[in-house]
């Protein structure tokens, strides 16, 4: 009812557009046409004098259809989702066959040219795939203006420093195209890259540890690009800091030497390495299971010694195969640097939160392609855990690797391709608890894990097409208990 009083009110106000006659396919059925006073015999989209049709997306409102105004204004929001549009209006006829919509819209002007001028190291074709605008995208200023950024950012990486990029055409009201006049200015390359202030690490071993340096024979390579430095910077200060400077701060200077059509710079990276700090105490909070001697014997990383990131990380590796390897898979291990009072020293203590003890549940063979029965034994063969064994993490690390050795399986280590032993930590009632052994005991190792849960293993990998079945190796001997 109210859509036919908004229907007779539009046409009294102003007479309907005359339309062409309506053809059989846009008037749909005849039956349905008059099932209905409010259906909808023909959609059409008026006002787009540059934009195809079949290039703008579904509209849900479409002929043979019931007129529904919600469904309206979701393709109104549609069609300006587009951004080809400044304004989308909908109206409404009505013919004896039902109701005509029309989406009257009003085109955003579009990008009739785009033109680089002064590119003479750069080839148009680079400059065109990096602005990421082309003819007929919408006339944009904003667009245009991050085209434009994008244009002298490239120019930056490249070395050319002082590299503007100015818009010509295309931030003005009116414009019907895009102009970026470039100047590229000189290209600068890294003539020589030099350290002041390093007393612990050599400049070579520094340059390993950053990107700006001279390229081969300072022709090939070798850009200076200032994001690059910058992020230098912060590489030099994250080295310093792995071992043990943590008040380190390295700052850079740049010297241009014009030559010719090219500016060569020196670059010096100007360290202050402060104190390195000394770890005066190890120790451990939350482990119950085994003793803070026992955890601390094969430390890298000791009392007395620098502070050292790659020895802390070799450390927290160790501990976590201390309870990986007997059952306690999920421990958490979080290393804490605490500094002190006393400049230059800090006690290191790692915090464990040791979790359940795990056995071995299910071992599941999920492999693709062809995989007969037997394949699927001398697979199990290979693995030196059973179900009921206490998890050994250590243990599934030495049966990933032979299983990729076996050649049963497609291997590439370039993409990461192999068999994988995998399995994720039960959640809350799926956890089931393993029961006391009728046997005297696990495979040598002690039944006395009453409240132990199991975890169930998947065995994930691709067959060969022709796998070549040796005999399993002799599983290693069970590792004895802590």
């Amino acid at each position: 009812m109210v859509a036919a009083c908004l229907f007779a009110g539009w046409a009294a106000a102003q007479p309907p557009t005359p339309l062409p006659p309506l053809t059989a396919e846009t008037a749909g059925p005849p039956a349905a046409a008059a099932a209905t006073q409010d259906g909808i015999v023909e959609v059409r989209i008026e006002g787009n004098h540059a934009t195809e049709v079949a290039k703008l997306p579904k509209l849900v409102t479409r002929a043979g259809q019931v007129f529904d105004p919600q469904a309206i204004e979701e393709d109104v929001r549609t069609l300006h989702r587009t951004r080809k549009f400044v304004d989308v209006h909908p109206k409404y006829v009505r013919v004896p066959e039902g109701v005509i919509v029309i989406f009257q819209v009003v085109e955003r002007p579009m990008l009739r040219y785009v033109k680089y001028v002064g590119n003479q190291h750069m080839t148009t074709r680079s400059l065109r795939k990096k602005a990421e605008i082309d003819v007929g995208d919408s006339m944009d200023p904003y667009v245009v203006e991050e085209a434009r950024r994008r244009i002298e950012s490239h120019y930056h990486e490249k070395g050319y420093e002082a590299a503007r990029v100015t818009t010509v055409e295309g931030d003005k009201p009116g414009d019907k195209g895009a102009v970026f006049l470039i100047d590229e200015g000189k290209n600068r390359k890294a003539l020589w890259t030099s350290f002041v202030g390093n007393t612990i690490a050599s400049d070579a071993r520094l340059l390993t540890q950053i990107k700006s340096k001279p390229g081969v024979l300072w022709l090939f390579g070798g850009d200076v690009d200032r994001t690059v430095i910058d992020a230098d910077v912060e590489t030099l200060t994250a080295y310093y800091r792995s071992l043990g400077f943590f008040q380190a701060k390295v700052g850079r200077e740049v010297q241009v030497v014009h030559e010719g059509n090219r500016d060569w710079t020196h670059l010096t990276f100007v360290i202050n390495e402060g104190p390195r700090y000394t770890v005066r105490n190890v120790s451990f909070v939350g482990n119950s299971k085994f003793k803070s001697e026992f955890l601390e014997r094969d430390l890298k990383l000791k009392s007395g010694e620098h502070f050292n990131q790659s020895k802390m990380d070799v450390d927290l590796g160790l501990i976590r195969d201390i309870y990986g390897g007997r059952g306690f898979v999920f421990a958490d291990v979080r290393a804490d640097p605490r500094f002190l009072e006393e400049p230059g020293q800090l006690d290191l203590v790692y915090n464990v939160t040791e979790g359940q003890r795990y056995r071995v549940g299910k071992i599941n063979v999920r492999i693709r392609g062809e995989h007969p029965h037997t394949r699927h034994s001398t697979v199990l063969n290979r693995l030196s855990l059973r179900p009921g064994d206490i998890l050994d993490i250590r243990k599934l690390r030495d049966d990933e690797r032979r299983l990729k050795a076996s050649s049963l399986f497609m291997a590439d280590a370039a993409k990461g391709q192999g068999p994988r032993i995998v399995f994720s930590k039960p959640e809350g009632e799926d956890t089931a608890v393993a029961q006391r052994p009728e046997r005297p005991g696990y495979r040598g190792q002690s039944p006395d894990g009453e409240d132990d849960a199991l975890v169930d293993l998947v065995l994930e990998g691709e067959w060969t097409s022709e796998p070549q079945i040796t005999a399993p190796p002799a599983a290693p001997a069970p590792a004895p208990a802590a």
